[in-house]
């Protein structure tokens, strides 16, 4: 499986390296109040996931004249665009503790193998600021429907507000990326964390295991994240048999403070918990297993490092309450955006 991930990751980053990139509608609003000839000096560019579904245009070079008259080609309807932008007998006791263990493992498995692949996509494509030519044709898809093709010098406010997608491509005039933009957090955020957990068993005793967590959701905001969290946690309790945990929360991110590359808030959730261990008592030859379904709250901090414009590398220190007892884990893992 692990082989299976990398041979996916590397795939499709051979296919995100597409000449179309995406001109933000704030980003063109700008550029067309600036001098028709300075455009060009720093234009900020999304590069897309899928080359886009728009006519090849005249390339420029770098001796191309600047024009300002313009001569707008106007094709008329649209075409279909495509934006840029898942034991037996003698061995350890057996019970829904170690069964759940084993569906957290596979689920693990494959949350990790999203998580390479979008790692893979989204830290491959450019997201920041490139240097193009004031004549460097962009391809622009109206409100309205229709396509036309204009040298970036010929933009007017009119036609920016008129604009619904703006794309550049690189094979279609000289293209320098400069440097990337810094971490923004704002859309869809996909992350996967392990690191240790603390667990308390039935008999009383208190002993940590490995702890996981997968978490998918949104940020409206740069700073603030709504997200669907899921916990795994397990470890052996004293007949060597499995103690496991699972946590599905509803989760809220706040993140305010940075420095640097650094970044740095806190996090709380509510939901449920569930556990299910192993062999808690042993009367005669009977082994009996316990099963405890309760509310669950977490919260704690969390702080980030920059990786690029799409991946943080995450670091977590919580504490949750559930099954009437305080638990605590420290997670470190990647968050992608």
């Amino acid at each position: 499986m692990r082989a299976v991930a990398v041979v996916l990751a590397g795939s499709l980053v051979a296919g995100c390296a597409v000449p179309s990139y995406r001109i933000p509608a704030s980003e063109l609003a700008r550029l067309a109040q600036l001098p028709p000839d300075a455009r060009g000096e720093r234009v900020r560019v999304v590069q897309e996931i899928v080359e886009s579904d728009v006519p090849a245009a005249p390339p420029v070079t770098n001796e191309t004249q600047v024009v300002l008259v313009p001569e707008v080609t106007i094709y008329g309807s649209a075409q279909p665009y495509r934006g840029g932008g898942r034991s037996g007998p003698g061995g350890k006791i057996g019970g829904p503790g170690k069964d759940n263990k084993a569906a957290a493992a596979a689920v693990l498995v494959l949350a990790a193998t999203a998580l390479v692949t979008a790692a893979a996509i989204e830290g491959s494509r450019f997201d920041g600021w490139a240097r193009l030519h004031p004549m460097q044709p962009l391809h622009l898809i109206g409100k309205d429907g229709n396509y036309l093709v204009v040298p970036l010098a010929w933009i007017d406010p009119n036609t920016a507000a008129w604009t619904e997608t703006a794309v550049v491509r690189s094979n279609e005039g000289p293209f320098l990326e400069l440097d990337r933009a810094p971490l923004s957090r704002t859309g869809i955020a996909y992350g996967l964390y392990g690191g240790i957990g603390s667990l308390r068993s039935a008999d009383g005793t208190t002993d940590v295991g490995p702890a996981w967590t997968v978490q998918l959701g949104v940020f409206p905001t740069e700073q603030i994240g709504i997200l669907a969290s899921v916990f795994f946690g397990w470890r052996n309790n004293q007949y060597d048999a499995t103690l496991f945990e699972t946590r599905t929360t509803a989760e809220l991110q706040y993140l305010p403070l940075q420095v640097g590359i650094l970044h740095g808030g806190l996090y709380g959730g509510v939901g449920f918990a569930h556990r299910f261990e192993d062999a808690i008592q042993v009367a005669g030859n009977r082994v009996i297993a316990g099963e405890d379904t309760s509310p669950a709250f977490a919260g704690g901090a969390m702080f980030q490092l920059d990786v690029n414009t799409r991946i943080a590398l995450t670091a977590r220190l919580g504490l949750s309450y559930a099954h009437d007892e305080q638990m605590r884990d420290a997670l470190i893992g990647v968050s992608v955006y």
